[in-house]
């Protein structure tokens, strides 16, 4: 009989270490930590889908407004056979052709963009029309520039302009040449340098009538996500302009732009020597694509990107809560059963969620609010009846808030948070005795 209360109470000095310890107290919450992040996948998981249908949204509408657009040209193509040496030592013309292409002397681009946003289910979109005006100059062909010609093909010779989606054009396109009017029809006729667009036959006497060729054109274009041009004159300038406020500027070339509330403009100059291509070649000269240069409708922080953003930090909150009830309950001899960690950590869970499905009807800042409002609410009454104290969980969330909106600035103002609450952590933990019960400490 005395050795079972001896037993017992064996088992019940193990049970009372095991509730008041420090260090089991702590591998416990570490633990619950783990466990959480099975739920904070799963919002990941829901995040990453409701972002997706937002791109396929955006596909969608583009698919029917008009697709990003870039704009190749106007360049004329001279087709030409080749003499080859065969084996033995005579020439043969070949049958197969090869294409020559020529580059204007000049090419003037001028572009005003129009945004607007459509609407998909709860989805918006930024689609645009513009009114593009393309002028310059071509000098005449000179086919003795290219290498290996043997016989020009000038009655098959073509001017072509790349438009990369047509199916929303509204007017027929039709270029002045040298004053003479030659309407564009669909197809490039040769695909080496673009794959969509419109081009016209260029009679011989079109091209050897003079030694200059001057040229306009002008037409509208539907389109999403962007607009871009290739810089194909000797001497390129484009100048665009619109209404849109945060243009992002892409590609090969920086333009010098101004930038306001509501609009932007924009010149790009530049000059043959600046791309790896020259004014006359054949075939596909290397760099030809990279050397595409434009804007597109940059959204600085989309509200799904804050979404993740926020729950990037899920983790970081998570931890710093319970790192809070660890040291009130040490500090303040309050214990606090492992049910209701893993209960504040499901609310914790739970607030993104409620974040995403608000963003998704009334954005992201009043989402944040009405969200942090409830999770903090009932947190915050829950705490109240644990540690008579519920101000710890609000500060938590308006830091996170803070992070999430300074756009350029997060990771600076985190770090710096994070190591000022760790510094807090080390000093209030400082006179813990992790190996005995809780609330005891180092003798002084």
């Amino acid at each position: 009989m005395s050795n079972s209360n001896q037993e017992l109470s064996g088992w019940e000095r193990f049970q009372k270490f095991v509730s008041e310890s420090a260090s089991i107290k702590l591998i416990v919450i570490g633990f619950i930590i783990l466990l959480l992040l099975i739920p904070l996948n799963l919002v990941n998981d829901l995040m990453r889908e409701r972002s997706d249908r937002q791109f396929e949204a955006i596909a969608e509408v583009s698919q029917t407004w008009g697709q990003e657009q870039t704009v190749t040209g106007p360049f004329i193509t001279v087709p030409y056979y080749q003499k080859v040496r065969l084996a033995n030592g005579q020439e043969s013309v070949s049958l197969e052709k090869s294409f020559g292409h020529f580059l204007p002397e000049k090419l003037q681009v001028n572009a005003e963009v129009t945004t607007e946003t459509r609407s998909r289910g709860i989805y918006d979109i930024v689609v645009y029309t513009t009114q593009v005006t393309l002028e310059g100059v071509f000098k005449k062909p000179d086919i003795n520039l290219l290498t290996g010609v043997d016989t020009a093909l000038w009655n098959e010779a073509i001017v072509s302009l790349g438009i990369s989606d047509l199916h929303n054009l509204g007017d027929l396109l039709v270029l002045d040449w040298n004053g003479e009017k030659i309407n564009l029809s669909p197809g490039v006729g040769n695909s080496e340098l673009i794959e969509s667009g419109v081009s016209a036959p260029l009679k011989v006497e079109a091209i050897n009538a003079s030694n200059e060729y001057k040229f306009s054109i002008k037409f509208g274009l539907r389109g999403s996500q962007g607009i871009y041009f290739m810089p194909l004159g000797k001497e390129t300038n484009v100048h665009l302009a619109g209404n849109w406020a945060s243009p992002s500027f892409q590609g090969a070339f920086f333009p010098t732009h101004q930038i306001t509330d509501n609009t932007f403009a924009a010149d790009w100059k530049v000059i043959y020597l600046n791309r790896n291509y020259p004014q006359e070649f054949s075939g596909v000269p290397a760099g030809f694509s990279e050397s595409r240069f434009g804007m597109s409708l940059f959204v600085p922080v989309s509200d799904y990107q804050k979404n993740q953003r926020s729950a990037k930090y899920a983790v970081l909150i998570i931890a710093l809560t319970f790192m809070v009830f660890f040291f009130v309950q040490v500090l303040n001899k309050v214990r606090v059963h492992g049910i209701q960690f893993i209960l504040v950590g499901l609310a914790l869970c739970l607030f993104y969620v409620l974040l995403l499905s608000f963003t998704e009807h009334v954005g992201f800042n009043i989402a944040y609010l009405l969200s942090c409002i409830m999770t903090v609410g009932l947190v915050s009454l829950y705490v109240k009846a644990i540690f008579k104290n519920n101000r710890l969980s609000m500060l938590n969330f308006l830091f996170m808030f803070l992070i999430i909106q300074l756009e350029q600035y997060s990771l600076l103002v985190g770090s710096i948070g994070l190591f000022a609450v760790l510094a807090v952590a080390m000093y209030l933990s400082r006179n813990i005795t992790w190996g005995d019960s809780l609330g005891k400490g180092n003798s002084q």
